[in-house]
């Protein structure tokens, strides 16, 4: 029989009460399953009850790999009915154990509405409450400023890549506001912070100021340094989210720091000829905004058209996209040059005003590639691939070539991040990626959403065939 908690805790300032959250100590399994929690099977790794290792009382939850799992993770989590009524902050806890973790651990949730739609996420890295690897039993925490249109939380954790974790007693429960003022350093970093917000994102309209200004006194009581305005900042997030913005995102100084010097993801770019005349290249998301790095990116895609279109009689090109999740646009669109085009690509559009991106002599934005390469015949047809995984920057490549006469694209409407995100460098080093303005193709047609292809194709269900690639070969044959 699952186990519910209801408790209440009695404080200096009132009585809270407890969300009801199922199997919190993981006691209680039926058939070997355990109750009320739910995980996705990865046979990477082994998920059990623990009744050697646990803070308390007769077992733990242990997740392991059990082959190497360097890129997978393995998370879990149940449906928890959000506790309280009106603006309120609740606390999501859970006491983590690890060793031999070389991944990443995290406690993590969403927030979903009565529509069970998604409307604020958080976890241990996007908080500043990282959980530190290898170390004996410690409580870890999670908090939401929530409201009336919050009904649940989908909460749980996670082990990315290798190691050993157990978790045990979690918890959820509304906790109250502060009495006590805010710092003066607080309250400059949450201004800092929404000002940004005001002044330049795309949902700025949409977003009611009043009601989240008044909001964020009372949320922003007792804190005192940047890193306690977590919630605040959280919380203004939350709202930008629910005015339709699923773009904007916080990146940490860490994050910031690599993407200034090298580029994190390092996937190379791939190209290969297909049935003796047809060129393909394959371009990943490239994250780095290191010029160098980035003209070294843009140089690589062109020296593969290059080596393709001189070695080979090409009829046409494959440009794909489908795993390109975006990042920075410009070494993308750099590289494929030759096949974009010269001219005016598109145009960012913040209401009345557009501003156009280019590309020209090897150059697209701040990168340039040297010794550009011009096509042998520009009026090769070139089928453009694409996915729900072709997203943000990925979207701006496909609508470089979008409304050439040459062109078609082929596959699933892709991953709908058409705005297009500027960073905005924050007081304490990391940086905000805000959406400034959506995106427009060269024909003047502006996109809010997802991309939907010419030639729709639905996805292989045979992992050894490719119909989106098979039909783009048939088209340019035709």
């Amino acid at each position: 029989m699952k186990k519910i908690i209801l408790s209440v805790a009695v404080l200096a300032t009132g009585i809270l009460t407890q969300a009801q959250l199922q199997n919190p100590d993981f006691e209680h399994a039926e058939n070997g399953i355990l109750s009320a929690w739910k995980n996705k099977p990865n046979d990477l790794y082994l998920w059990k009850i623990d009744d050697a290792v646990k803070y308390s009382g007769k077992n733990s939850l242990q997740i392991s790999n059990i082959k190497d799992a360097s890129t997978s993770a393995q998370p879990f989590s149940q449906i928890v009915p959000i506790p309280g009524n009106g603006l309120r902050k609740v606390r999501l806890s859970g006491y983590i154990r690890s060793e031999n973790t070389t991944g990443n651990i995290a406690l993590w949730a969403q927030v979903k509405n009565g529509e069970k739609t998604t409307i604020d996420f958080g976890n241990s890295d996007t908080q500043n409450r990282k959980v530190t690897p290898n170390t004996d039993w410690k409580e870890y925490s999670l908090e939401f400023i929530v409201d009336d249109n919050a009904k649940n939380f989908l909460f749980g954790g996670f082990l990315s890549g290798n190691g050993k974790v157990w978790f045990d007693n979690f918890s959820v429960s509304e906790i109250p506001f502060s009495e006590k003022e805010a710092s003066k350093e607080a309250l400059i970093y949450i201004d800092e912070f929404k000002n940004i917000i005001k002044k330049n994102s795309i949902f700025k309209d949409k977003i009611n100021w009043s009601s989240l200004e008044n909001n964020l006194q009372k949320i922003s009581k007792g804190m005192e340094t940047v890193d306690e305005t977590a919630p605040a900042v959280q919380y203004i997030m939350k709202n930008l989210k629910e005015a339709g913005d699923n773009h904007s995102f916080i990146d940490s100084k860490e994050n910031f720091d690599k993407k200034s010097t090298s580029n994190p993801t390092a996937i190379e770019p791939e190209s290969q000829l297909l049935d003796q005349n047809i060129g393909y290249i394959m371009v990943p998301r490239f994250s780095s905004l290191n010029k160098e790095v980035g003209s070294s990116f843009a140089e690589k895609i062109q020296k593969m058209i290059r080596k393709l279109d001189t070695d080979h009689p090409i009829k046409g090109w494959i440009v794909d996209l489908r795993k390109n999740m975006g990042g920075n646009m410009y070494p993308m669109i750099a590289g494929l040059g030759p096949l974009t085009g010269e001219g005016v690509l598109g145009y960012f559009v913040d209401g009345m005003k557009k501003t156009p991106w280019k590309y020209a002599n090897g150059t697209c934005g701040a990168i340039t590639v040297p010794n550009p390469y011009v096509l042998k015949d520009p009026k090769a047809k070139i089928a453009v691939l694409m996915g729900p995984r072709t997203a943000s920057s990925g979207e701006a490549t496909a609508i470089s070539f979008i409304g050439k006469d040459n062109v078609k694209t082929f596959g699933q409407p892709s991953g709908g991040y058409t705005s297009a995100n500027r960073g905005f460098k924050l007081s304490d080093g990391r940086n905000l990626l805000l959406a400034v303005s959506y995106e427009m193709d060269r024909t003047g047609k502006e996109y809010k959403e997802k991309i939907q292809t010419d030639i729709p194709v639905a996805p292989s269900e045979n992992a050894n065939t490719d119909a989106e690639l098979a039909a783009a070969i048939q088209w340019i044959k035709e």
